[in-house]
């Protein structure tokens, strides 16, 4: 998700490790889980003995403490 919602930067697409992913999770998610903003459930992967799926998902309270207003500017007549 880290990769399709920010600026793409070679270093990060061509890394062995999905290190966006894991800056994702330890800076912004991690964060809203300790503040009770977030929900948290890990699922082993079958097959794997290091892998597992990590899921999170927005309380209530998420939507009442965080809001966003997103705008684009400059971009008069341009859909995509």
């Amino acid at each position: 998700m880290t990769r399709l919602c920010t600026v793409p930067t070679i270093g990060v697409l061509e890394a062995q490790w999905d290190s966006g992913a894991m800056a994702m999770e330890s800076r912004v998610l991690r964060p809203l889980l300790w503040f009770g903003l977030m929900e948290y459930r890990r699922e082993e992967i079958e097959g794997s003995c290091i892998g597992a799926r990590h899921f999170y998902r927005k309380t209530s309270l998420f939507d009442r403490m965080i809001s966003f207003e997103v705008g684009l500017e400059g971009l008069a007549g341009i859909q995509h």
